[in-house]
Protein backbone atom coordinates (compact mmCIF):
# COMPACT_ATOMS: atom_id res chain seq x y z
CA UNK A 1 0.00 0.00 0.00
CA UNK A 2 1.33 3.35 -1.02
CA UNK A 3 2.58 5.99 1.59
CA UNK A 4 -0.14 8.68 -0.03
CA UNK A 5 -2.95 5.98 0.34
CA UNK A 6 -2.21 5.31 4.18
CA UNK A 7 -2.12 8.92 4.87
CA UNK A 8 -5.25 9.13 3.40
CA UNK A 9 -6.90 6.24 5.14
CA UNK A 10 -5.49 7.37 8.47
CA UNK A 11 -6.75 11.18 8.21
CA UNK A 12 -10.76 9.83 7.23
CA UNK A 13 -9.61 7.33 10.36
CA UNK A 14 -8.87 10.47 12.31
CA UNK A 15 -11.98 12.51 10.91
CA UNK A 16 -14.38 9.24 11.87
CA UNK A 17 -13.15 9.17 15.10
CA UNK A 18 -13.30 13.45 15.96
CA UNK A 19 -17.07 13.08 14.39
CA UNK A 20 -17.67 9.85 16.68
CA UNK A 21 -16.70 11.78 19.63
CA UNK A 22 -18.52 14.60 19.05
CA UNK A 23 -22.01 12.69 18.36
CA UNK A 24 -22.57 14.90 15.42
CA UNK A 25 -26.12 14.46 14.19
CA UNK A 26 -27.66 16.35 11.20
CA UNK A 27 -30.49 18.04 11.71
CA UNK A 28 -32.47 20.79 9.93
CA UNK A 29 -32.88 23.64 11.64
CA UNK A 30 -33.61 26.37 8.45
CA UNK A 31 -37.24 25.44 8.29
CA UNK A 32 -39.40 25.41 11.16
CA UNK A 33 -41.33 22.46 11.82
CA UNK A 34 -45.06 21.99 11.00
CA UNK A 35 -46.49 20.75 13.75
CA UNK A 36 -44.84 21.22 17.59
CA UNK A 37 -44.60 18.77 19.76
CA UNK A 38 -43.41 20.35 23.23
CA UNK A 39 -41.99 18.98 27.07
CA UNK A 40 -41.66 21.93 29.47
CA UNK A 41 -38.22 20.99 30.71
CA UNK A 42 -37.04 21.51 34.19
CA UNK A 43 -34.38 18.76 34.26
CA UNK A 44 -34.73 16.57 37.31
CA UNK A 45 -35.78 19.35 39.27
CA UNK A 46 -38.75 22.07 38.98
CA UNK A 47 -38.75 25.32 37.24
CA UNK A 48 -38.96 27.61 40.31
CA UNK A 49 -35.25 26.12 40.78
CA UNK A 50 -34.39 24.85 37.64
CA UNK A 51 -32.21 27.92 37.00
CA UNK A 52 -30.15 27.99 39.88
CA UNK A 53 -29.63 24.03 40.11
CA UNK A 54 -26.78 21.82 38.44
CA UNK A 55 -28.24 19.64 35.98
CA UNK A 56 -25.36 17.38 35.44
CA UNK A 57 -27.46 14.98 33.70
CA UNK A 58 -28.80 17.23 30.61
CA UNK A 59 -27.96 15.78 27.45
CA UNK A 60 -29.51 12.56 28.75
CA UNK A 61 -33.09 14.33 29.53
CA UNK A 62 -33.31 15.93 26.00
CA UNK A 63 -31.86 12.47 24.51
CA UNK A 64 -35.00 10.88 26.18
CA UNK A 65 -37.58 13.75 25.45
CA UNK A 66 -36.73 13.58 21.57
CA UNK A 67 -36.86 9.59 21.98
CA UNK A 68 -40.28 9.95 23.39
CA UNK A 69 -41.34 11.70 20.07
CA UNK A 70 -41.52 15.44 20.83
CA UNK A 71 -39.67 17.57 18.97
CA UNK A 72 -39.39 20.52 21.12
CA UNK A 73 -39.06 22.16 24.46
CA UNK A 74 -41.12 25.07 26.79
CA UNK A 75 -38.46 26.84 28.85
CA UNK A 76 -39.97 29.09 31.49
CA UNK A 77 -37.69 32.18 32.25
CA UNK A 78 -37.99 33.67 35.00
CA UNK A 79 -37.52 37.31 34.93
CA UNK A 80 -36.60 38.36 38.54
CA UNK A 81 -33.39 34.92 38.42
CA UNK A 82 -32.84 36.36 34.96
CA UNK A 83 -32.90 40.25 35.89
CA UNK A 84 -32.39 40.44 39.55
CA UNK A 85 -32.15 43.99 39.33
CA UNK A 86 -34.91 46.95 37.60
CA UNK A 87 -33.15 50.08 38.89
CA UNK A 88 -30.01 50.32 37.93
CA UNK A 89 -30.97 46.93 35.40
CA UNK A 90 -28.14 44.12 36.38
CA UNK A 91 -28.31 40.61 35.07
CA UNK A 92 -27.41 37.38 36.45
CA UNK A 93 -24.99 35.64 34.19
CA UNK A 94 -25.33 31.87 35.83
CA UNK A 95 -29.11 31.51 34.78
CA UNK A 96 -28.10 33.26 31.22
CA UNK A 97 -25.04 30.52 30.59
CA UNK A 98 -27.88 27.66 31.69
CA UNK A 99 -30.05 29.18 28.82
CA UNK A 100 -26.93 28.75 25.98
CA UNK A 101 -26.20 25.55 27.16
CA UNK A 102 -29.31 24.49 27.54
CA UNK A 103 -30.34 25.49 23.61
CA UNK A 104 -27.19 24.41 22.58
CA UNK A 105 -28.18 20.50 23.85
CA UNK A 106 -31.49 20.71 22.84
CA UNK A 107 -30.18 21.80 19.24
CA UNK A 108 -27.82 18.61 19.66
CA UNK A 109 -31.04 16.12 20.02
CA UNK A 110 -32.88 17.52 17.39
CA UNK A 111 -35.52 19.68 19.82
CA UNK A 112 -36.82 23.39 18.97
CA UNK A 113 -37.33 25.58 21.77
CA UNK A 114 -39.91 27.97 22.55
CA UNK A 115 -39.29 30.58 25.53
CA UNK A 116 -42.25 31.20 28.32
CA UNK A 117 -40.72 34.79 29.13
CA UNK A 118 -41.29 36.37 32.19
CA UNK A 119 -42.63 33.60 34.23
CA UNK A 120 -43.41 34.71 38.08
CA UNK A 121 -42.26 32.47 40.68
CA UNK A 122 -38.54 32.48 41.62
CA UNK A 123 -36.32 32.36 44.69
CA UNK A 124 -33.51 34.59 43.74
CA UNK A 125 -34.70 36.86 46.53
CA UNK A 126 -36.13 36.14 49.70
CA UNK A 127 -38.51 39.30 49.12
CA UNK A 128 -42.04 39.28 47.15
CA UNK A 129 -41.23 39.26 43.58
CA UNK A 130 -45.04 40.54 43.15
CA UNK A 131 -44.06 44.34 43.17
CA UNK A 132 -42.18 44.66 40.18
CA UNK A 133 -45.24 43.03 38.17
CA UNK A 134 -47.62 45.56 39.06
CA UNK A 135 -45.27 48.55 38.62
CA UNK A 136 -45.79 47.35 34.97
CA UNK A 137 -49.03 49.11 35.17
CA UNK A 138 -47.51 52.64 36.33
CA UNK A 139 -43.39 52.74 36.53
CA UNK A 140 -41.56 53.79 33.26
CA UNK A 141 -38.19 52.11 34.77
CA UNK A 142 -39.94 49.11 35.60
CA UNK A 143 -41.27 48.90 32.05
CA UNK A 144 -38.18 49.64 30.23
CA UNK A 145 -35.92 47.37 32.41
CA UNK A 146 -38.98 45.12 31.09
CA UNK A 147 -38.48 45.52 27.79
CA UNK A 148 -35.24 45.33 28.52
CA UNK A 149 -35.38 41.59 29.17
CA UNK A 150 -37.37 40.46 26.56
CA UNK A 151 -35.11 42.16 24.29
CA UNK A 152 -32.35 40.37 25.46
CA UNK A 153 -34.09 37.06 25.70
CA UNK A 154 -34.76 37.61 22.14
CA UNK A 155 -31.29 38.15 20.81
CA UNK A 156 -29.72 35.81 23.25
CA UNK A 157 -32.14 32.75 22.07
CA UNK A 158 -32.78 34.05 18.27
CA UNK A 159 -28.50 33.46 17.95
CA UNK A 160 -29.31 29.70 17.80
CA UNK A 161 -30.41 27.90 15.18
CA UNK A 162 -33.29 25.96 16.77
CA UNK A 163 -35.16 28.83 18.75
CA UNK A 164 -39.09 28.87 17.60
CA UNK A 165 -40.02 31.86 19.56
CA UNK A 166 -41.83 32.92 23.03
CA UNK A 167 -45.02 33.47 24.28
CA UNK A 168 -46.56 35.48 27.89
CA UNK A 169 -48.64 33.96 29.46
CA UNK A 170 -51.50 36.11 31.68
CA UNK A 171 -50.88 33.90 34.54
CA UNK A 172 -47.59 35.31 35.13
CA UNK A 173 -49.50 38.86 35.56
CA UNK A 174 -52.71 37.96 37.02
CA UNK A 175 -51.78 38.43 40.73
CA UNK A 176 -52.63 41.97 40.83
CA UNK A 177 -56.04 40.96 39.74
CA UNK A 178 -56.16 39.27 43.09
CA UNK A 179 -54.82 42.60 45.29
CA UNK A 180 -56.67 45.07 42.99
CA UNK A 181 -60.25 42.95 43.91
CA UNK A 182 -59.45 42.77 47.92
CA UNK A 183 -59.17 46.63 48.24
CA UNK A 184 -62.65 48.40 47.71
CA UNK A 185 -63.87 51.98 48.54
CA UNK A 186 -61.06 54.18 50.72
CA UNK A 187 -58.69 56.75 49.78
CA UNK A 188 -55.94 54.31 49.30
CA UNK A 189 -58.32 52.49 46.39
CA UNK A 190 -58.88 55.57 44.81
CA UNK A 191 -55.06 56.81 44.75
CA UNK A 192 -54.34 53.44 43.18
CA UNK A 193 -57.05 53.79 40.95
CA UNK A 194 -55.51 57.07 39.40
CA UNK A 195 -51.81 55.51 39.59
CA UNK A 196 -52.52 52.15 37.65
CA UNK A 197 -54.60 54.10 35.21
CA UNK A 198 -57.71 52.36 36.14
CA UNK A 199 -59.57 56.07 36.06
CA UNK A 200 -58.11 56.89 33.15
CA UNK A 201 -59.34 53.95 31.64
CA UNK A 202 -63.04 54.30 32.84
CA UNK A 203 -63.36 57.83 31.94
CA UNK A 204 -61.72 56.86 27.89
CA UNK A 205 -64.63 53.99 27.96
CA UNK A 206 -67.71 54.58 29.88
CA UNK A 207 -69.73 57.70 30.87
CA UNK A 208 -70.20 58.99 34.10
CA UNK A 209 -73.82 57.46 33.78
CA UNK A 210 -72.59 54.29 33.12
CA UNK A 211 -69.71 54.70 35.94
CA UNK A 212 -73.02 54.71 38.17
CA UNK A 213 -74.96 52.41 36.98
CA UNK A 214 -71.72 49.99 37.42
CA UNK A 215 -70.54 51.51 41.22
CA UNK A 216 -73.81 52.87 42.42
CA UNK A 217 -74.73 56.05 43.75
CA UNK A 218 -71.72 57.04 45.78
CA UNK A 219 -69.91 57.87 42.21
CA UNK A 220 -70.25 61.84 42.00
CA UNK A 221 -67.15 62.34 39.47
CA UNK A 222 -64.45 60.44 37.84
CA UNK A 223 -62.25 61.10 40.72
CA UNK A 224 -64.17 59.17 42.99
CA UNK A 225 -63.87 55.83 41.34
CA UNK A 226 -61.69 53.22 43.23
CA UNK A 227 -60.50 49.75 42.89
CA UNK A 228 -63.93 47.88 43.12
CA UNK A 229 -64.32 44.41 45.12
CA UNK A 230 -64.06 41.31 43.26
CA UNK A 231 -67.61 40.27 44.26
CA UNK A 232 -68.83 44.13 43.44
CA UNK A 233 -70.49 44.53 39.85
CA UNK A 234 -68.11 47.46 38.86
CA UNK A 235 -65.22 44.67 38.94
CA UNK A 236 -66.04 43.40 35.23
CA UNK A 237 -64.73 46.83 34.15
CA UNK A 238 -61.56 46.54 36.40
CA UNK A 239 -61.54 42.64 33.79
CA UNK A 240 -61.75 44.82 30.52
CA UNK A 241 -59.35 47.61 31.81
CA UNK A 242 -56.75 44.17 32.94
CA UNK A 243 -57.22 42.56 29.66
CA UNK A 244 -56.17 46.68 27.98
CA UNK A 245 -52.92 46.55 29.84
CA UNK A 246 -52.06 42.98 28.80
CA UNK A 247 -53.06 43.57 25.29
CA UNK A 248 -50.85 47.03 25.53
CA UNK A 249 -47.84 45.29 27.46
CA UNK A 250 -48.01 42.36 24.81
CA UNK A 251 -47.92 45.14 21.98
CA UNK A 252 -44.95 46.80 23.38
CA UNK A 253 -42.94 43.79 24.22
CA UNK A 254 -43.37 42.68 20.65
CA UNK A 255 -41.43 45.21 19.71
CA UNK A 256 -38.07 43.91 20.66
CA UNK A 257 -39.38 40.31 20.52
CA UNK A 258 -40.71 39.34 17.14
CA UNK A 259 -44.11 36.96 16.80
CA UNK A 260 -43.75 36.93 20.55
CA UNK A 261 -47.07 35.23 21.50
CA UNK A 262 -49.25 35.52 24.60
CA UNK A 263 -51.14 32.35 26.49
CA UNK A 264 -54.94 33.75 26.63
CA UNK A 265 -57.32 33.58 29.65
CA UNK A 266 -60.16 30.81 28.19
CA UNK A 267 -62.18 30.49 31.26
CA UNK A 268 -64.81 33.62 31.69
CA UNK A 269 -65.05 34.81 35.21
CA UNK A 270 -68.00 35.66 36.99
CA UNK A 271 -69.16 38.97 38.15
CA UNK A 272 -72.57 39.78 40.08
CA UNK A 273 -75.10 41.99 37.63
CA UNK A 274 -76.12 43.74 40.92
CA UNK A 275 -79.29 41.76 40.80
CA UNK A 276 -78.81 38.77 42.32
CA UNK A 277 -77.57 36.86 39.66
CA UNK A 278 -74.29 36.63 37.48
CA UNK A 279 -73.12 37.55 34.68
CA UNK A 280 -69.67 36.57 32.74
CA UNK A 281 -66.36 38.43 31.94
CA UNK A 282 -65.04 37.06 29.24
CA UNK A 283 -61.30 37.68 27.89
CA UNK A 284 -61.94 37.78 24.17
CA UNK A 285 -59.93 40.84 23.51
CA UNK A 286 -56.75 39.10 24.01
CA UNK A 287 -57.45 36.15 22.01
CA UNK A 288 -55.73 37.46 18.26
CA UNK A 289 -52.45 38.49 20.45
CA UNK A 290 -51.59 41.18 18.81
CA UNK A 291 -48.95 40.85 15.77
CA UNK A 292 -48.31 37.22 16.77
CA UNK A 293 -48.35 34.98 14.23
CA UNK A 294 -50.27 32.49 16.83
CA UNK A 295 -52.82 32.38 19.45
CA UNK A 296 -51.09 30.48 22.82
CA UNK A 297 -53.67 28.78 25.10
CA UNK A 298 -53.61 26.15 28.52
CA UNK A 299 -56.30 24.27 28.83
CA UNK A 300 -56.80 22.25 31.92
CA UNK A 301 -59.54 19.32 32.15
CA UNK A 302 -61.11 21.36 35.61
CA UNK A 303 -62.43 24.09 32.59
CA UNK A 304 -66.02 24.34 32.24
CA UNK A 305 -66.68 21.86 34.85
CA UNK A 306 -69.24 23.07 37.55
CA UNK A 307 -68.82 20.14 40.28
CA UNK A 308 -65.73 20.24 42.56
CA UNK A 309 -63.99 16.89 42.93
CA UNK A 310 -66.25 15.91 39.29
CA UNK A 311 -64.66 12.51 38.31
CA UNK A 312 -64.84 12.55 34.21
CA UNK A 313 -64.42 10.05 31.39
CA UNK A 314 -62.06 10.76 28.47
CA UNK A 315 -65.20 11.64 25.84
CA UNK A 316 -66.48 14.50 28.46
CA UNK A 317 -62.68 15.59 28.78
CA UNK A 318 -62.65 15.59 24.71
CA UNK A 319 -65.23 17.10 24.11
CA UNK A 320 -64.54 19.76 26.46
CA UNK A 321 -61.08 20.50 24.97
CA UNK A 322 -62.55 20.52 21.47
CA UNK A 323 -65.59 23.17 22.69
CA UNK A 324 -62.83 25.54 24.00
CA UNK A 325 -60.63 25.33 20.80
CA UNK A 326 -63.24 26.41 19.22
CA UNK A 327 -64.08 29.11 21.26
CA UNK A 328 -60.18 30.19 20.64
CA UNK A 329 -60.22 29.92 17.09
CA UNK A 330 -63.53 31.77 16.86
CA UNK A 331 -62.10 34.70 18.37
CA UNK A 332 -58.80 34.77 17.47
CA UNK A 333 -59.31 35.94 14.10
CA UNK A 334 -58.43 32.62 12.75
CA UNK A 335 -54.80 32.47 13.57
CA UNK A 336 -53.26 29.00 14.55
CA UNK A 337 -53.05 27.64 18.17
CA UNK A 338 -50.50 26.50 20.22
CA UNK A 339 -51.80 24.60 23.32
CA UNK A 340 -48.91 25.54 25.55
CA UNK A 341 -49.73 23.67 28.44
CA UNK A 342 -52.40 20.89 27.74
CA UNK A 343 -53.08 19.74 31.70
CA UNK A 344 -54.45 16.17 31.65
CA UNK A 345 -53.78 15.88 35.38
CA UNK A 346 -52.97 18.47 37.78
CA UNK A 347 -52.26 17.44 41.70
CA UNK A 348 -50.96 20.56 43.10
CA UNK A 349 -52.23 21.38 46.40
CA UNK A 350 -54.63 24.06 45.56
CA UNK A 351 -56.31 22.36 42.81
CA UNK A 352 -56.18 19.10 44.45
CA UNK A 353 -60.29 19.66 44.72
CA UNK A 354 -60.79 20.77 41.53
CA UNK A 355 -62.63 17.85 38.57
CA UNK A 356 -60.39 15.17 37.01
CA UNK A 357 -60.02 12.70 34.12
CA UNK A 358 -60.72 8.70 35.79
CA UNK A 359 -57.03 7.27 36.05
CA UNK A 360 -57.60 4.35 34.02
CA UNK A 361 -59.18 6.85 31.42
CA UNK A 362 -56.41 9.01 31.12
CA UNK A 363 -54.35 7.06 28.76
CA UNK A 364 -57.52 6.73 26.45
CA UNK A 365 -57.55 10.63 26.71
CA UNK A 366 -53.88 11.33 25.57
CA UNK A 367 -54.33 8.74 22.49
CA UNK A 368 -57.64 10.42 21.69
CA UNK A 369 -56.50 13.75 21.17
CA UNK A 370 -54.58 13.45 17.49
CA UNK A 371 -57.29 14.02 15.24
CA UNK A 372 -58.61 17.07 17.25
CA UNK A 373 -54.58 18.29 17.37
CA UNK A 374 -53.92 18.30 14.01
CA UNK A 375 -57.65 19.61 13.12
CA UNK A 376 -57.53 22.42 15.21
CA UNK A 377 -54.34 23.66 16.37
CA UNK A 378 -49.96 24.01 15.34
CA UNK A 379 -48.94 22.25 18.37
CA UNK A 380 -49.09 21.59 21.99
CA UNK A 381 -47.20 21.09 25.11
CA UNK A 382 -47.39 19.33 28.66
CA UNK A 383 -46.41 21.02 31.87
CA UNK A 384 -45.47 17.76 33.72
CA UNK A 385 -42.96 16.01 31.88
CA UNK A 386 -41.16 14.64 35.22
CA UNK A 387 -42.35 14.70 38.32
CA UNK A 388 -41.25 17.29 40.98
CA UNK A 389 -41.63 18.59 44.03
CA UNK A 390 -42.33 22.19 45.25
CA UNK A 391 -39.05 22.49 46.75
CA UNK A 392 -38.49 25.20 49.27
CA UNK A 393 -34.67 24.85 48.62
CA UNK A 394 -32.75 27.70 46.67
CA UNK A 395 -29.02 25.93 44.78
CA UNK A 396 -30.41 22.37 45.74
CA UNK A 397 -28.01 20.68 44.04
CA UNK A 398 -24.93 23.28 44.78
CA UNK A 399 -24.80 24.55 40.93
CA UNK A 400 -23.94 27.80 42.53
CA UNK A 401 -21.77 26.11 45.24
CA UNK A 402 -22.03 27.40 48.66
CA UNK A 403 -24.42 30.31 47.27
CA UNK A 404 -27.40 30.63 50.36
CA UNK A 405 -25.80 27.94 52.16
CA UNK A 406 -24.53 28.05 55.41
CA UNK A 407 -21.21 25.99 55.28
CA UNK A 408 -20.12 25.36 58.71
CA UNK A 409 -16.77 23.74 60.30
CA UNK A 410 -15.70 20.62 58.27
CA UNK A 411 -18.46 21.43 55.38
CA UNK A 412 -17.50 22.31 51.82
CA UNK A 413 -18.89 21.80 48.10
CA UNK A 414 -16.85 19.55 46.04
CA UNK A 415 -16.54 17.70 42.65
CA UNK A 416 -17.43 14.09 42.84
CA UNK A 417 -18.67 11.56 40.27
CA UNK A 418 -18.13 15.45 37.84
CA UNK A 419 -21.14 16.28 40.26
CA UNK A 420 -21.30 18.68 42.46
CA UNK A 421 -22.01 17.84 46.05
CA UNK A 422 -21.32 19.01 49.60
CA UNK A 423 -19.20 17.14 51.58
CA UNK A 424 -19.79 17.03 55.65
CA UNK A 425 -16.22 15.24 57.27
CA UNK A 426 -17.57 13.87 60.24
CA UNK A 427 -19.31 15.11 63.78
CA UNK A 428 -19.72 18.79 64.62
CA UNK A 429 -19.71 19.41 60.21
CA UNK A 430 -22.88 20.64 59.01
CA UNK A 431 -24.75 23.18 56.17
CA UNK A 432 -28.01 24.70 56.60
CA UNK A 433 -30.26 27.36 54.27
CA UNK A 434 -32.38 30.06 55.81
CA UNK A 435 -35.75 28.71 54.04
CA UNK A 436 -37.67 32.08 54.93
CA UNK A 437 -41.09 32.24 53.73
CA UNK A 438 -40.92 30.46 50.31
CA UNK A 439 -43.48 28.80 49.12
CA UNK A 440 -46.07 30.99 51.01
CA UNK A 441 -48.10 29.63 54.51
CA UNK A 442 -47.49 25.44 55.47
CA UNK A 443 -50.46 25.85 57.96
CA UNK A 444 -51.78 22.67 57.49
CA UNK A 445 -49.29 20.59 55.23
CA UNK A 446 -46.79 17.96 55.68
CA UNK A 447 -43.90 18.65 55.10
CA UNK A 448 -41.04 16.27 53.68
CA UNK A 449 -37.58 16.11 53.36
CA UNK A 450 -35.52 14.18 50.15
CA UNK A 451 -32.12 14.01 49.68
CA UNK A 452 -29.21 12.24 48.03
CA UNK A 453 -26.09 10.88 50.54
CA UNK A 454 -23.65 8.83 50.20
CA UNK A 455 -21.31 7.68 52.77
CA UNK A 456 -18.38 4.82 52.46
CA UNK A 457 -18.82 4.17 56.25
CA UNK A 458 -22.16 3.92 58.12
CA UNK A 459 -22.73 7.20 59.34
CA UNK A 460 -25.85 8.79 60.85
CA UNK A 461 -27.35 11.94 59.11
CA UNK A 462 -29.67 14.38 61.26
CA UNK A 463 -31.93 16.73 59.31
CA UNK A 464 -33.33 19.43 61.52
CA UNK A 465 -36.07 21.65 60.34
CA UNK A 466 -37.20 24.10 62.78
CA UNK A 467 -36.97 22.75 66.11
CA UNK A 468 -37.79 19.05 65.04
CA UNK A 469 -34.84 16.67 64.25
CA UNK A 470 -34.80 13.71 62.71
CA UNK A 471 -32.35 10.79 61.93
CA UNK A 472 -31.36 8.26 59.45
CA UNK A 473 -28.47 5.58 59.22
CA UNK A 474 -26.32 6.11 55.74
CA UNK A 475 -24.15 3.55 53.86
CA UNK A 476 -23.30 3.31 50.49
CA UNK A 477 -25.62 5.87 47.88
CA UNK A 478 -28.76 6.44 50.10
CA UNK A 479 -31.74 7.97 49.04
CA UNK A 480 -33.22 9.44 52.12
CA UNK A 481 -36.94 10.40 52.35
CA UNK A 482 -38.38 12.00 55.70
CA UNK A 483 -42.22 13.34 56.99
CA UNK A 484 -42.18 15.85 59.56
CA UNK A 485 -45.98 16.50 59.02
CA UNK A 486 -47.35 19.92 59.84
CA UNK A 487 -44.72 22.21 60.75
CA UNK A 488 -44.17 25.50 61.01
CA UNK A 489 -39.83 26.49 60.16
CA UNK A 490 -37.65 28.47 58.27
CA UNK A 491 -34.35 26.69 58.70
CA UNK A 492 -33.09 23.42 57.36
CA UNK A 493 -29.91 22.22 59.30
CA UNK A 494 -28.16 19.04 58.21
CA UNK A 495 -25.32 17.24 60.43
CA UNK A 496 -23.32 14.18 60.35
CA UNK A 497 -21.24 11.96 62.77
CA UNK A 498 -19.12 10.61 59.81
CA UNK A 499 -18.04 11.66 56.58
CA UNK A 500 -20.90 11.87 54.03
CA UNK A 501 -21.86 13.33 50.57
CA UNK A 502 -24.83 15.41 50.09
CA UNK A 503 -27.17 16.20 46.82
CA UNK A 504 -30.37 17.38 45.54
CA UNK A 505 -31.77 18.65 48.78
CA UNK A 506 -35.63 18.98 48.89
CA UNK A 507 -38.30 20.58 51.31
CA UNK A 508 -41.45 20.00 49.96
CA UNK A 509 -45.26 20.13 50.34
CA UNK A 510 -46.40 18.13 47.61
CA UNK A 511 -45.28 16.48 44.31
CA UNK A 512 -46.04 17.22 41.18
CA UNK A 513 -47.66 14.10 39.51
CA UNK A 514 -47.79 14.02 35.74
CA UNK A 515 -47.89 9.61 35.33
CA UNK A 516 -45.54 10.33 32.70
CA UNK A 517 -42.10 9.58 34.48
CA UNK A 518 -41.64 9.76 38.47
CA UNK A 519 -39.02 11.63 40.65
CA UNK A 520 -36.09 9.16 39.74
CA UNK A 521 -37.31 8.98 36.17
CA UNK A 522 -39.21 5.33 36.21
CA UNK A 523 -41.74 5.17 33.45
CA UNK A 524 -45.31 5.43 34.77
CA UNK A 525 -48.81 4.96 33.71
CA UNK A 526 -49.49 7.55 30.90
CA UNK A 527 -45.81 7.04 29.22
CA UNK A 528 -46.58 5.16 26.33
CA UNK A 529 -50.13 7.08 25.45
CA UNK A 530 -48.07 10.04 25.03
CA UNK A 531 -45.63 7.97 22.62
CA UNK A 532 -48.62 7.32 20.69
CA UNK A 533 -49.92 10.83 20.64
CA UNK A 534 -46.57 11.91 19.56
CA UNK A 535 -46.28 9.22 16.70
CA UNK A 536 -49.67 9.86 15.60
CA UNK A 537 -49.24 13.46 15.20
CA UNK A 538 -46.11 12.55 12.71
CA UNK A 539 -48.55 11.85 9.98
CA UNK A 540 -48.26 14.87 7.26
CA UNK A 541 -50.82 17.88 8.08
CA UNK A 542 -52.04 17.44 4.83
CA UNK A 543 -53.16 14.03 4.93
CA UNK A 544 -56.83 12.69 5.92
CA UNK A 545 -57.35 11.82 9.49
CA UNK A 546 -59.55 9.48 10.72
CA UNK A 547 -62.26 10.28 12.66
Amino acid sequence: MGKRRVKILLCMAAAWIFLCGFDVKNHDYTEKPEYLKSATYYSDDWVVNFWNSESPNMDQELAQIAKDGFNSIILALPWREFQPQTSPVSYNSYAWRKLDKVMKLAEKNGLWVELRVGYTWDYYSQESVLPRYQGLLYQESTREAWLDYAKTVYEKASSHPNFYGGFLTWEDFWNFVDSAGSMGPGNNSVRMAEIVGFRDYMKNNYTLEEVREFYGSEIDSYDSIYLPLREDKAFLCFYRFYDDFLNKLLADTQTVFPDLSMEVRLDVDPVTDGAGGFTGAEHYSTFPCGSSSYTSLMFGVPMGQQNEGEVIGAEEALAQFNSFLDLAGFYNGGKPLYVDQLLFMDTTEEFAHNASIEAEQRPLFLTSLGPVLKEKTMGYGLWTYRNYTNNLVFNSQFGLDGKEWILGRGSSIVNRKNNKMAKLSGKGSQISQNIGTRGGSRQNKNIKVRLNADSESLSTVIVTLGNVSKLVNVKGSTQVELDFGELDFTKITIACDDEVFLDNINVYTYEQDGQLYGLDGEELSCIEAVRALNDSLNVSLDQPVDK
